[in-house]
């Protein structure tokens, strides 16, 4: 009976082990392909001119004084 118990116990326990193995491989192998995708669209953006320039330039702020004399 208690042989039976303790195999019973090792087998869940493996069993678990496999599972939580698999889980955190699809979770890699997920962040992997999200981050080579995320890639791919960078390089088709920049490919493609990136950000373009505004039709008209910005116009400057108001300057800190104190900050230039630093």
């Amino acid at each position: 009976m208690i042989k039976s118990l303790i195999a019973l116990l090792a087998t869940s326990a493996l069993a678990a082990t496999v599972v939580q193995h698999l889980g955190r491989q699809q979770r890699v192998r997920r962040l992997r392909h999200e981050g080579r995708q995320h890639h791919d669209e960078v390089s088709r953006w920049e490919a493609e001119g990136g950000n373009l320039p505004d039709a008209e330039p910005a116009t400057p702020g108001k300057v800190n004084r104190r900050a230039r004399r630093r």
